[in-house]
Formats: structure tokens, sequence, C-alpha cells
């Protein structure tokens, strides 16, 4: 199960990371949304 958290947590890490470039941008506004409890 250790695999599958540090799975999600490098994905939530590269996502995130990736808003925050997108959102560098003034014109346009990058938002991440992770649901913990459901994982979706």
């Amino acid at each position: 199960m250790a695999d599958l958290d540090k799975y999600r947590e490098c994905i939530r890490q590269l996502l995130t990371e990736y808003a925050q470039r997108a959102s560098s941008n003034n014109e346009i506004e990058a938002q991440t949304i992770f649901d913990g409890e459901q994982y979706h």
C-alpha cells in the first residue's frame, strides 16, 4: 500500500507544479482539486 500512496503523492506534486506554471500567465488561472477520501 505504501507504493500506491507514494504514486498518488508523486502525481499530486506533478499536477500542482504544472498548475503553478500555468498560473504564471496572468490570463489563465489553473487550480488543482484533489479528493483524498475517494481518490478521484
